[in-house]
């Protein structure tokens, strides 16, 4: 064999084991690269499982606090209406005893009987509705009035009718004094303190 075949043969050999360690070296970082991939895919699936998994249970957590918040409202509604059915049974009573006279007429006696005490005046003005106006016996009841209080007490009933379910409204003469006495201020008053007692016997509250 020549010099020239030889090292003809000598380079072309040592190319092909150049060859056999770059394809060997690229199989290695190839397998390596595969092995990384799945690896990686793997993490990312697993990441992709974690992260729906965490979206399903936050989904879930506000499915919940919404259907709690949901119910927790349609449960104040469903009070409310009870205890609103409360203060409209409340009224109703209240409206009964206007229409039972022979209960009303001492109830509101002692109504102004108690806004003429208090506004401590010789002369006063007393607002009815319309309906007390014209039912009520006013001479009978300031002269009955008067021998309550043990003192002469001059009323002036009001020819303008208030509007107010029942009860009266005492005042001086000139307007600049008013004793609010009327069933629904009365009601409105007592409004929170029977929503309070309603509730705790309903509710437990």
């Amino acid at each position: 064999m020549s010099e020239t075949s030889k090292f003809t043969e000598d380079i072309l050999s040592a190319a092909k084991q150049k060859a056999q360690v770059i394809v060997s070296e690229a199989e290695v970082e190839t397998y390596k690269a595969l092995e990384e991939a799945k690896t990686h895919s793997g993490r990312e699936a697993e990441d992709l499982v974690s992260s729906a998994r965490a979206e399903a249970e936050g989904v879930k957590r506000r499915q919940m606090s919404e259907t709690r918040h949901k119910l927790k409202i349609q449960e104040q509604v469903e009070k409310s209406k009870i205890l609103n059915e409360v203060l409209e049974q409340a009224r109703k009573r209240i409206m009964d005893v206007v229409k039972d006279e022979g209960k009303y007429t001492p109830y509101l006696a002692d109504l102004v009987e108690n806004g003429v005490r208090e506004i401590g005046l010789e002369t006063v003005v007393v607002h009815l509705n319309g309906t007390d106006l014209k039912r009520i016996d006013r001479v009978k009841m300031e002269r009955d009035i008067g021998k309550k209080l043990d003192r002469t007490v001059k009323i002036e009933w009001s020819k303008e009718p208030i509007e107010t379910a029942g009860g009266a409204v005492i005042s001086s003469t000139d307007g600049r004094t008013r004793i609010m006495s009327t069933l629904d201020q009365r009601l409105d008053a007592l409004e929170s303190k029977l929503l309070v007692e309603a509730g705790k016997i309903l509710f437990g509250q």
